[in-house]
């Protein structure tokens, strides 16, 4: 499994000792919902197309249709493929905490991707959970909307 943690910080950028000792958030998903992939599938199709190499990455894939690049604190990725070499499919699990938002304090995405024969992949299955700042679900991801 490849865990990639990035960290960013409002007032000053992160140092490679803030980096090292950011943990990937470990907070239990009590509930999700599933999302459709085919309107996700149809901008990977696009993307394919024309030629963009991050369709040939799950990692990259992910990044580029959730939005890995948002304000937040923490951005943990984990990806474990279903092979050493040659994997056909993967999972990815994207957790985002401290948005810069008033109710909503982040999210958790996990996706499975099937790769297709030109190697580029496509999204098999989408859930995704929030969390909140205040109110319910605090400590855990729930498919709930936060208030």
């Amino acid at each position: 499994m490849r865990r990639l943690i990035v960290c960013l910080s409002l007032a000053a950028g992160c140092t490679a000792s803030q980096l090292e000792m950011a943990p990937a958030p470990e907070v239990p998903v009590e509930s999700w919902q599933s999302v459709d992939v085919a309107s996700l599938n149809a901008r990977v199709d696009e993307a394919a197309a024309g030629g963009a190499a991050w369709p040939a990455s799950p990692l990259n894939l992910t990044v580029e249709l959730f939005g890995g690049d948002v304000d937040t604190r923490i951005l943990s990725l984990a990806e474990q493929n279903n092979r050493g070499e040659g994997a056909d499919t993967t999972v990815v699990v994207m957790v985002r905490d401290g948005f810069l938002d008033d109710s909503i304090r982040g999210d958790w995405h996990r996706i499975v991707y099937r790769r297709l024969p030109d190697g580029t992949w496509r999204l098999h299955e989408v859930r995704r959970a929030y969390r909140c700042w205040r109110g319910h679900h605090q400590e855990a991801f729930s498919s709930q909307p936060c208030l």
